[in-house]
């Protein structure tokens, strides 16, 4: 469970280590992908304070690399689905706000596990020009007969902005949906109000990490 936690931390930061406005646009998704997967590798073997997870450091990262170059309003709006629609501007905000705490509480004590991974592309993505897939794959550098961990990227090239990573699928199971499945059924249930209720529940009370 730990090393799948780290993998989609990962997925959802190796996009993101460069900021937007750096990432040029003419770059392939593939050359962005193993650029800054390798980057954030590098940054996180380097810094003790994200090996232990230590929450002011993740969240650093996270503010500082992540948030301009991923559509992150477009990851929660998916993650909520359709009820979305029906919430007011300070509740969309509240709810990008509670799902990202919600990332960096669940992954941030996954973070050692960087120390031993080093990432390579898979052949059979996809680019039209818009949207991108981009296919690799991590594996361990001291026991490399270890399984390697398949993370899929879905990409989207914003005008004048480059590529954005808008998902990650890690093992066959993507991270938006895998979330929408909760808080779509919970938004269903109890409306949006009740939503943020339980995420903010549950921020309080985390669920025991299991390895």
């Amino acid at each position: 469970m730990l090393r799948r936690a780290f993998m989609v931390l990962l997925g959802c930061l190796a996009l993101t280590l460069v900021p937007a406005s750096a990432a040029p646009v003419t770059q392939s998704p593939e050359d962005f992908v193993m650029e800054v997967s390798n980057n954030i590798l590098e940054a996180i073997r380097k810094d003790t304070k994200l090996q232990q997870g230590q929450k002011a450091a993740v969240e650093k990262l996270v503010d500082e690399q992540m948030m301009p170059a991923v559509d992150f309003l477009r990851m929660t709006r998916m993650a909520v689905g359709p009820k979305w629609r029906e919430a007011t501007p300070a509740q969309r905000e509240q709810l990008q706000r509670l799902f990202r705490e919600t990332l960096i509480q669940v992954y941030s004590g996954a973070l050692s596990m960087a120390k031993d991974q080093k990432v390579r592309l898979l052949p059979r993505g996809q680019n039209d020009g818009t949207e991108a897939v981009v296919r690799t794959a991590m594996t361990s550098i001291s026991d490399p007969g270890k399984p390697e961990v398949q993370i899929v990227y879905r990409l989207r090239n914003l005008k004048d902005q480059g590529w954005k990573v808008i998902d990650v699928n890690v093992e066959g199971v993507w991270l938006v949906s895998n979330y929408r499945n909760q808080y779509g059924s919970i938004a269903a249930q109890e409306g949006i109000g009740g939503l943020i209720r339980r995420m903010e529940e549950r921020l309080a009370n985390p669920e025991p990490s299991k390895k």
